[in-house]
């Protein structure tokens, strides 16, 4: 039990030092702009998710408490794993060659999208608890990216600027922009369903005879 609780500290660390490293890299070069900077910083769905993760490892880390109730049922630590995955596989396949980092940028960089989704996932395989998701968990958490979706649509229209290129609806159109949203809300509830369907797995195998 101790391992695993130093696991997840370790995991929520990690997390934490790869926000703060975004975080001084969003505001670096602009000097009276903390409240704007600091939008644009949580204007990202790859900074949100790891705070995420980094406040679930701190409930596992703990052991007890509201926020280690709150993220260490199966159906919560699974939706994570959803969104952390999404998170790194995006980056990788849509984002990768488009960032020119500074070398403070490649560390945080690294942790955000390589490091704490992979310890994040190794641990919700072998760490966390498994089974007893309902089959209509994998559209109910739909509804923190969805709810992203809306919020960067809503605040690009305001200013014209978005986080990520394929959300652009000024550069490619309304049209465009939401076919791109809709197949990566397919990516979301694809990968849910197969993660709960893991998830069964693994309960299956780690229950006791």
């Amino acid at each position: 039990m101790k391992a695993e609780r130093a696991w997840h500290a370790l995991v929520a660390l990690l997390a934490l030092v790869g926000l703060g490293i975004e975080y001084r890299v969003t505001v670096a070069g602009h000097p009276g702009q903390i409240v704007g900077r600091t939008i644009v910083f949580l204007s990202f769905f790859t900074i949100l998710t790891n705070a995420l993760v980094m406040l679930a490892s701190l409930g596992a880390a703990f052991g007890a408490g509201r926020l280690h109730r709150w993220t260490a049922g199966p159906a919560m630590s699974t939706a994570i794993s959803v969104h952390i995955t999404v998170v790194a596989v995006i980056f990788q396949l849509l984002l990768a060659k488009l960032v020119h980092l500074s070398p403070l940028g490649w560390w945080g960089n690294m942790l955000v999208h390589q490091l704490v989704p992979a310890l994040w996932l190794a641990g919700w395989l072998g760490l966390a608890p498994h089974g007893g998701i309902g089959r209509w968990a994998p559209l109910r958490w739909l509804i923190y990216p969805l709810a992203y979706t809306a919020w960067i649509l809503i605040h690009g229209a305001a200013t014209g600027w978005y986080p990520y290129p394929f959300m652009d609806v000024g550069q490619y159109g309304i049209g465009p922009t939401a076919a791109k949203m809709a197949v990566i809300a397919l990516f979301f509830a694809g990968l849910g369903y197969a993660y709960r369907w893991i998830d069964g797995r693994l309960a299956t195998r780690l229950s006791p005879p």
